[in-house]
């Protein structure tokens, strides 16, 4: 069987990388022979559990020239047929290493770009975006998550014949689970699924929960948010200063098995300014929760009716949108139901990877 390596340059345990342990551990099920090339993280201590062999490169920079040498040596060592890159950092360092290799196929695919992502530093922002088409042109195929990442990857110039429209896919479990029923007494959950960054926008999400609880002061309603980011203390601050919300609002941080705290969700909810594909969503929406969702183009593509899709910079529709959920039973149950369907029909962990596997036979072929 085929020798696949995985370049990946994110070691956290969140969307990417997550898509990438799903990946893995499916190859090595079908006994492809598989190497992970990722910096040191949690998700090793993942590849490890489905005894997937991974080789530590730092990859501190996209300027890292030292991980970039380190890559190449792994890969001409290993001498596989293809090698697909995970991510800005991998596709930048990876395909700069990989791009005189001979006899070697490569893959890359964009976790993060569409047309609503931005940097802080426009011009930083430029120079990342020219270097990576400038480098795709050394993958032989690139994979976009999404329907908003092909459309930002045609407008920004990519060659439209190398893209290829392969969506994340979720986990198989997530299908089996539902919603834990509550009494009428228990309090309503709501509940948030993502790194604490700007682009995730959980200020406007808290200022929403505190209009909420202004309007209904009788409301017996929580906001989790589970997720570990750069802006953690600066949220804690900002919940601490409004006393109505103070005790109703809790950082959970980072969870290992993140399916038994979505069962007790009441309602999911995502205020992202920019999402690739929106996993956090499509997880929540297969085990049956009535999502409220921002409208930008991956989310519209994935939710589609199955819920309700709001300005992310509107705090009174974000309020209105969860208020109008908590009011209406049946809608509840109607969406939630909805949304189960439709991730399993369109989403699922089988689809993307029996693409990905078709993708590969045909480069290999």
């Amino acid at each position: 069987m085929a020798k696949i390596a995985i370049v990946l340059g994110d070691a956290t345990i969140t969307g990417a990388p997550m898509h990438v342990l799903q990946l893995a551990s499916a190859l090595k099920q079908k006994k492809y022979e598989i190497l992970i090339i990722c910096p040191h993280g949690p998700i090793q201590k993942k590849f490890a559990e489905v005894n997937v062999l991974v080789k530590e490169v730092a990859m501190r920079s996209p300027y890292d020239r030292q991980s970039a040498g380190k890559i190449r040596d792994i890969l001409t060592e290993f001498g596989p047929e293809i090698v697909h890159f995970h991510g800005v950092r991998a596709g930048w360092l990876g395909l700069l290493a990989a791009r005189n290799l001979k006899n070697i196929k490569k893959v890359y695919t964009e976790h993060l770009w569409t047309k609503n992502y931005h940097l802080s530093n426009p011009a930083y922002e430029q120079v990342q975006k020219r270097g990576l088409k400038f480098l795709a042109r050394y993958a032989d195929k690139i994979i976009a998550v999404s329907v908003a990442v092909k459309d930002f990857l045609i407008d920004s110039g990519y060659e439209k014949q190398k893209i290829v429209l392969i969506p994340n896919g979720v986990e198989e479990e997530f299908f089996k689970l539902s919603p834990i029923k509550k009494p009428p007494t228990a309090p309503i959950i709501l509940g948030a699924v993502g790194s604490l960054n700007d682009i995730k926008n959980y200020r406007v999400l808290i200022k929403s929960f505190f209009l909420l609880k202004q309007e209904r002061p009788s409301l017996n309603i929580h906001l989790q948010i589970i997720g570990e980011g750069p802006l953690k203390k600066n949220l804690e601050g900002m919940v601490s200063h409004h006393r109505i919300i103070e005790e109703l609002v809790s950082f959970a941080g980072r969870v290992e098995d993140i399916k038994e705290r979505y069962q007790h969700f009441t309602i999911f909810i995502n205020c992202s300014l920019s999402e690739s594909f929106g996993l956090a969503v499509a997880e929540a929406m297969a085990i049956g929760l009535p999502t409220v969702a921002s409208r930008i183009p991956a989310l519209e593509e994935l939710v589609d009716d199955a819920g309700i899709l709001v300005d992310p910079k509107d705090k009174e529709a974000i309020k209105n949108a969860i208020l109008k959920l908590i009011d209406n039973e049946e809608l509840r149950l109607t969406l939630g139901a909805k949304a189960k369907k439709r991730i399993e029909e369109n989403f699922s962990e089988k689809v993307m990877i029996d693409k990905t596997i078709e993708l590969y036979q045909g480069l290999i072929k």
